[in-house]
């Protein structure tokens, strides 16, 4: 067998040690599997730069650079982390139009972040932030990814799994963000008992995204 025919093997091995890692360590263990799990997505999608959509590539570049802020900076850096994860999701954005322009949804986009910014404006009032304003609209960039993507299943199947995992992981990201600088959440409340679960759950729903964007450019 080729290098080439090993390459995706050896990948997803590494990638289920790390996972393992992921979900049964801490500290700078955790710390160093996380990053080193989304460097190792980025590669394998640049390895097959030829034959695979540079456009999710570029995506899953500026993943490690937000996690960099988000996982490896001390403190963390997390304004700077959103402004990588929008251009992230500003990527797969252009990527899904380029496949199959489609003005109308293109417009639903545009909508949807202003309305979203609107929100978070009204709901926040003075708390509202940079980061409050970032987050709430990269958030309604990545529905409308799954919305587009969901359009162009046939196209490609993996793409809508992988950003819907990375949805739900952001939103345990986001309402664990939340709590206590934006948000009011009963410690008794369910939602608050999940999201602040002993289990490593954003990571669960995370790197299993991102390996499957790092499959599914080569389907794009």
């Amino acid at each position: 067998m080729s290098i080439h025919k090993l390459r995706t093997p050896l990948f997803l091995t590494m990638e289920l040690i790390l996972y393992y890692l992921i979900l049964t360590t801490g500290g700078q263990v955790l710390v160093w599997s996380s990053f080193l799990s989304i460097v190792l997505c980025f590669l394998h999608a640049a390895l097959h730069w030829k034959d695979s959509s540079r456009l999710v590539i570029c995506g899953l570049a500026f993943t490690v650079l937000a996690d960099f802020c988000l996982v490896v900076c001390f403190p963390i850096q997390q304004l700077w982390g959103m402004v990588f994860f929008t251009i992230t999701q500003s990527f797969y954005a252009i990527h899904l139009q380029s496949n199959a322009p489609n003005r109308i949804l293109l417009t639903v986009r545009l909508g949807l972040t202003a309305m979203a910014a609107l929100i978070a404006w009204l709901v926040l009032g003075k708390r509202t932030d940079a980061l409050a304003l970032l987050s709430i609209c990269y958030y309604a960039n990545l529905i409308m990814n799954i919305a587009e993507s969901c359009t162009q299943f046939r196209r490609n199947r993996i793409l809508p799994i992988a950003l819907v995992l990375f949805l739900l992981c952001d939103t345990v990201i986001g309402l664990q963000a939340a709590c206590g600088a934006y948000l009011t959440i009963s410690e008794d409340a369910l939602i608050h008992r999940i999201i602040f679960c002993d289990f490593n759950l954003s990571w669960l729903f995370y790197l299993p995204s991102q390996v499957l964007l790092s499959l599914a450019c080569r389907k794009a």
